[in-house]
């Protein structure tokens, strides 16, 4: 590990065992799971964790969780688990056992990672035979607890669903319920230095209840910009990525986007030469 910075690298929404038909031909999710996986390992100095941030396998399937367990066991430092609402928690837990956090002692899986320069907590916001999420009166009375355990603590708070409204209505009708209890447990404590989500399929952040949400774009696919209603939305391929946080106790948390994929020039044209007088 670094001694100034710890780097954390977060994936979401892999939905893997969906094939998307695009016009240049069908894209397997699965193999954009082996260019994310490939993505993470480069990044130097390395990465000291990820975080896969929900929608590991598209329908929940044990042998689709199988080939996601395949590439993430490929990453060169440890990895960590977050619900989503694709996904299936016992399935998930049989299949990944050896990560013994994933076994709580209640029916959702949340927990802390207590052993980093920054604490870290991992929400569960699955709520089963539906897209949007929920953060309970339980979920949220865990959360208190164990907020009200270290006060003084820097802490990362990852969870899938956003918990608030992005301003584009076809995810916000799928999102978070009970966010304003949620909200009055965020704003009571100053130490939370970043909430991290996906769901979306979009980057977005937002300064909120005192600290700040991020959105991570999918590592697999994008859904459009849409700000106006629609009935239903379809994939796009745009340049997918993975967040980068790396915390310096002296500047705080600082967020990036890494880029998946090879783009000789960036992701546009690249810069115009500068004039020449």
């Amino acid at each position: 590990m670094n001694n100034k910075y710890f780097t954390i690298g977060q994936i979401t929404d892999l939905h893997v065992g969906r094939k998307i038909p695009f016009p240049s031909g069908e894209l397997d999710l699965y193999d954009q799971l082996v260019n994310a996986v490939d993505n993470l390992n480069s990044i130097d100095p390395p990465l000291d964790m990820a975080v896969i941030s929900g929608d590991l396998a598209n329908h929940g399937k044990e042998e689709d969780y199988i080939k996601v367990k395949s590439q993430l066991d490929r990453l060169k430092f440890p990895y960590f688990i977050v619900m989503g609402n694709h996904d299936q928690r016992e399935t998930l837990k049989k299949v990944f056992s050896e990560h013994r956090y994933l076994v709580t002692d209640n029916e959702f899986i949340q927990y802390t990672i207590e052993d980093k320069p920054i604490r870290i907590i991992a929400l569960d916001t699955l709520e089963p035979g539906t897209h949007y999420g929920l953060m309970c009166e339980k979920r949220i009375e865990w959360l208190e607890n164990k907020l009200a355990e270290l006060p003084e603590r820097p802490t990362l708070i990852f969870m899938h669903h956003p918990p608030f409204d992005t301003g584009m209505p076809y995810p916000d009708h799928l999102g978070m319920h009970n966010k304003e209890a949620f909200a009055a447990v965020i704003k009571k404590n100053p130490q939370i230095e970043a909430i991290s989500s996906g769901h979306t399929h979009r980057d977005s952040v937002v300064g909120w209840n005192g600290t700040v949400v991020y959105i991570a774009p999918s590592s697999a696919f994008s859904y459009g910009l849409e700000f106006h209603d629609v009935d239903d939305i379809d994939p796009l391929m745009e340049p997918p990525a993975a967040r980068i946080f790396r915390w310096d106790a002296e500047v705080g948390l600082v967020a990036h986007l890494s880029y998946i994929g090879n783009y000789e020039f960036g992701l546009t044209e690249g810069m115009p030469e500068p004039p020449k007088n």
